[in-house]
């Protein structure tokens, strides 16, 4: 019993000092974290083999990535033209070293000067359930959408939780129906005990 409540002491005084989402993944991969589980392994060849085939059927030019860790998971990206966008610096130089030899791709910190960019598809892999404020969830958002022309492919739980220090899932289907009207859910790709896939597709193409 003692332990137990040992155990909630220690997990709220660490929710309580969360530094931020931005802080937290730059001092992450500063210090040689990586992006997870989730952009490596069977997970990351996963995502990649879905990927890679939605943007062959559907002749996809571009694709826009929110959030693209340290670059293991997009070295597995074969996509005719390819930006990936992360709060952290040294995300992106990591990045940036990965995919050195691919032209098809480009790194940018994510900031308000990269709010303009476009591309037919935005994809948000994994990142969702790691917003955990409210505004840096809503911005996110607000921006996954604003910059797809064609799809927005989601890959994350659909579901709500509190928050576990840098782990927060959210209902997002939900924000999507309030929020975004010009997009509306093509399909569900159920992953059996994982994330699924959520394919929006905007109603007129831009």
């Amino acid at each position: 019993m003692q332990y137990l409540l040992i155990r909630k002491v220690i997990k709220k005084a660490k929710n309580w000092f969360f530094p931020g989402s931005a802080v937290y993944w730059e001092k992450r991969y500063h210090s040689n974290g990586n992006s997870g589980v989730g952009s490596y392994g069977k997970s990351a060849e996963y995502k990649a083999d879905f990927l890679n085939q939605f943007v062959k059927d559907n002749d996809i030019d571009s694709v826009i990535e929110f959030g693209c860790g340290d670059g293991n998971q997009a070295m597995q990206f074969h996509f005719p033209s390819y930006i990936g966008l992360d709060v952290s610096s040294t995300a992106i130089e990591k990045c940036t070293e990965a995919c050195r030899d691919d032209i098809r791709k480009q790194f940018f910190i994510s900031d308000k000067k990269k709010t303009g960019l476009k591309a037919e598809l935005a994809i948000s892999l994994d990142v969702i359930y790691h917003l955990i404020e409210e505004e840096v969830y809503e911005n996110y958002m607000k921006q996954l959408f604003a910059a797809a022309t064609k799809y927005v492919i989601i890959y994350a739980w659909d579901v709500e939780s509190d928050k576990n220090y840098h782990v927060k899932h959210r209902k997002f289907s939900e924000w999507v129906k309030v929020n975004v009207h010009d997009f509306t859910l093509l399909n569900k790709i159920n992953n059996s005990g994982f994330s699924d896939f959520y394919i929006y597709v905007r109603s007129k193409a831009t």
